[in-house]
């Protein structure tokens, strides 16, 4: 298994934007945890597509991903997935009606 390295500015922002937070404002996950929180969460897709497959796999596949720095997904999905509010778009398409 792969770790995270990481830049110490790359860190610095994680734990001001990115990583879970106590109640009081401590840093409750390391940067590792992160990945392996969004990993867990999107690979729990595959459920719905693909019953057969090993979400865990998955989750170590997309971790591996994330860990050499190859592919990381969005802010909304590093920040939210795994947690309550699941938000993971960053863009929303709202249907407005023209009057005109």
């Amino acid at each position: 298994m792969e770790s995270v390295h990481l830049s110490a500015p790359a860190i610095a922002v994680l734990e001001k934007r990115y990583l879970k937070k106590d109640p009081q404002g401590k840093l409750a996950e390391s940067p590792e945890e992160m990945f392996w929180r969004v990993a867990r969460n999107i690979a729990e897709a595959e459920h719905f597509y693909h019953t057969s497959v090993s979400v865990e796999e998955v989750s170590e596949i997309f971790f591996q991903i994330m860990a050499s720095l190859d592919f990381l997904p969005n802010s909304p999905c590093l920040m939210n997935a795994g947690r309550n509010l699941q938000q993971l778009a960053a863009c929303f398409v709202l249907p407005v009606e023209d009057s005109l």
